[in-house]
């Protein structure tokens, strides 16, 4: 039975070995152990791990001497295995969902209900096409009727000796019709109806395309935000690392005598100073995840890591700010949407026109009927088809038409000065997305050196002091100053790429800005 345990814990140990080899030159990849080491555990039952720990604690005496070291060596692999496995699982279950900027985007057009909803206005602009065509196809109906007579009804003739009673009727009747009716001209209303019924869905596609834009850039902000708290978060982390650090310098210095108890207490007190803040960014970490994860169809409490890809902020391929206004222009869903909303009220002038003309409409009908005092349809029957053409004009209607056709020139006067005010307001909104853009890499570009100046300052304050020569007022003025520069480089890098989604919204240009 030992050899047995043996041989079988040797070949799983020969296994582990390999993983653990293989695991070596694949360290890049952090879910490579997990994948590597299940197959190993899985093919060692429960029964056999107990049963060969239990013959090497339980019955030593069992164990050959000159396999004892190999024994001992097996149960520390078994062990190490054994702790591997847990981690792994513990891995597995803690996953977290990696979302990066592209995720985000993705998730956003998949599960926002804003987007999906203009969607679906779509698919209803569609409906009313084949409704609007309707009004220029024939319309024909079909009818049937059935009736019992059960009393049959009578009249009385009077004659010279006696008065008679004729019934007249059938007991039962049946009969069907068969109507049709084909629009002629209906005042150049039906075909104008179908018109703006093909541009609504046009429009409605625009609001759609419009809809996506808006729910990316504010996917993007989220994601931004949400970068941007971690990054604060971080920059406090750092403070209160090097604080903690010229606390401890100093009570060493105190130690010795070498400064006063004030310096300590000041050291101290800073210390403490920065735990409200850290607490206060570690909810606002928490709450802008879960703002982006609401938005995104994400369970709030669902882990997730946020993976900041290396974006370009060079802005070599940037193309001036007239190119960048032309292409708003043109290429805008809201702009192309006012000029359909324009087109459309245009053409609902036409409809409310054609009420001061006839409608002409061809018409025809067929019935048939059959009546017997017995219940079948092989009684005495009738039919009967006829066909005409039905003309309708207008005479005097209240003025109700001349008040529609007012109405409809009012409503394109207002398209027309909502598209002249769109155009202006795309204009100043590329503008100021661009501005803010160029002053964001600005910023962004003195920040970086502001930090490598300040973290120098720091390095010198701190070898000031600890030599002596500096005060401890030096060394927390550096240090505020650095963490206030990692603050604005944090910042900077947030209102550089929201000024990059808001341009990209605005001109439909992406500019591959992560």
């Amino acid at each position: 039975m030992t050899r047995r345990l043996l041989k079988n814990s040797r070949q799983k140990l020969q296994r582990l070995l390999a993983l653990v080899r293989c695991h070596s030159r694949e360290s890049g990849n952090p879910d490579m152990s997990t994948d590597y080491w299940m197959p190993v555990f899985t093919g060692m039952t429960n029964s056999t791990c107990s049963e060969y720990v239990e013959r090497l604690f339980q019955h030593p005496a069992s164990v050959t001497s000159h396999k004892a070291a190999e024994c001992r060596l097996l149960l520390i692999a078994s062990a190490t295995a054994l702790v591997l496995l847990c981690a792994g699982l513990y891995r597995v279950a803690e996953a977290k969902t990696a979302l990066t900027i592209t995720d985000v985007r993705q998730r956003a057009l998949q599960f926002n209900r804003t987007y999906l909803a203009s969607k679906e206005e779509v698919s209803k602009a569609q409906s009313d096409i084949i409704k609007a065509r309707a009004g220029a196809l024939p319309n024909l109906s079909a009818g049937g009727a059935y009736s019992r007579n059960f009393i049959l009804p009578s009249f009385f003739v009077q004659t010279e000796d006696e008065t008679l009673e004729f019934r007249t009727g059938f007991k039962n009747s049946f009969g069907a019709s068969l109507s049709l009716r084909q629009p002629l001209w209906q005042g150049g209303k039906v075909f104008t109806a179908l018109s703006i019924a093909k541009l609504y869905k046009k429009y409605s596609e625009r609001q759609a395309e419009a809809t996506k834009a808006a729910v990316v850039q504010n996917a993007e902000v989220l994601f931004y935000s949400a970068i941007l708290e971690k990054s604060r978060l971080a920059v406090l982390e750092k403070a209160f690392e090097a604080t903690s650090y010229n606390a401890e310098m100093i009570e060493k210095l105190y130690s010795q005598g070498l400064v006063s108890e004030f310096e300590v207490l000041r050291a101290r007190v800073e210390k403490a100073n920065l735990q409200p803040a850290m607490l206060s960014a570690e909810s606002d970490v928490r709450l802008s995840g879960k703002r982006l994860k609401s938005f995104l169809g994400i369970d709030l409490n669902e882990p997730i890591v946020l993976i900041e890809e290396a974006g370009d902020t060079s802005l070599v391929d940037l193309p001036p700010l007239a190119a960048l206004i032309d292409t708003a222009l043109a290429k805008r869903p809201e702009m192309q949407q006012a000029d359909l909303l324009t087109d459309i009220s245009l053409k609902a002038i036409r409809i409310a026109k054609g009420g001061y003309y006839p409608s002409l409409d061809a018409v025809s009908n067929y019935s048939w009927q059959s009546v017997s005092d017995d219940f079948t349809l092989s009684g005495h029957r009738t039919e009967s088809w006829t066909a005409g053409i039905t003309l309708s004009i207008p005479i005097f209607t209240g003025g109700y038409t001349r008040g529609e056709v007012k109405q409809r020139h009012s409503e394109h006067n207002q398209a027309k000065l909502a598209a002249q005010q769109l155009q202006d307001d795309i204009k100043l909104e590329v503008e100021q997305a661009y501005d803010q853009l160029l002053q964001s890499k600005e910023a962004l570009q003195i920040q970086k050196e502001t930090i490598a100046h300040a973290e120098e300052g720091l390095r010198i304050a701190n070898l000031r002091y600890e030599t002596g020569v500096g005060t401890q007022l030096e060394v927390l003025s550096a240090q505020a100053a650095v963490t206030k520069a990692r603050n604005s480089k944090a910042e900077a890098i947030f209102f550089f790429r929201t000024a990059a989604s808001r341009l990209k919204k605005g001109t439909t240009i992406d500019f591959h800005i992560q």
